[in-house]
C-alpha cells in the first residue's frame, strides 16, 4: 500500500513538473489571479486551458495545437494560462470546475464571465477559427 502511494505521489510530482516546464516554454501563466490582472491591463481576454495528468486528449492539444507555430503566434491575443483542477486546486478558479477535459474558457477579465468555451481536442485550423471568433466576441 505504501508503494502504490509513493507511485501515485511521484507520478503526480512529474505532472505537475511537466505542465511546468510547458507553461514555461509557452509563456502561460499557471495562475488565474495573476493571468487576470494582466489580462485587465492588456484589455485581451484570458484563456484558461484545463488539462489533467490521465488525459492523452489534453497532450494532442498542447502539443499538436497550441504548440503549432500557426496558433502560437496568435495566442499574443489573449492571456494564456494552463491549470489542472487536481494539482492546481488550491489556486484554480471553481467556477471554471469541469468534468471535461480539455477544456479552454475564453473569459471577459473585466466580468469574471466566459463568453466562448471549446472542449475537446481541436485541430490548429478549427482554433485558428475559435480564436477568430473569441476575437470578435471580446470586442462586441
Amino acid at each position: 500500500m505504501k508503494n502504490i502511494l509513493l507511485i501515485l505521489l511521484f507520478t503526480g510530482s512529474l505532472f505537475a513538473a511537466e505542465i511546468d516546464a510547458y507553461a514555461k516554454d509557452m509563456n502561460f501563466y499557471r495562475d488565474y489571479d495573476l493571468a487576470l490582472v494582466e489580462a485587465k491591463k492588456a484589455d485581451k481576454p484570458i484563456m484558461l486551458v484545463i488539462v489533467a495528468d490521465y488525459c492523452p486528449w489534453c497532450r494532442k492539444l498542447e502539443r499538436r495545437t497550441l504548440a503549432s507555430d500557426e496558433i502560437k503566434t496568435r495566442l499574443n491575443e489573449v492571456v494564456s494560462v494552463i491549470m489542472d483542477q487536481k494539482y492546481d486546486a488550491d489556486r484554480f478558479p471553481k467556477m471554471f470546475l469541469t468534468p471535461r477535459k480539455p477544456t479552454v474558457f475564453f473569459i471577459n477579465p473585466n466580468t469574471g464571465e466566459h463568453f466562448y468555451e471549446s472542449i475537446g481536442y481541436v485541430k490548429k485550423d478549427e482554433f485558428s477559427d475559435t480564436l477568430d471568433e473569441v476575437k470578435k466576441e471580446f470586442k462586441k
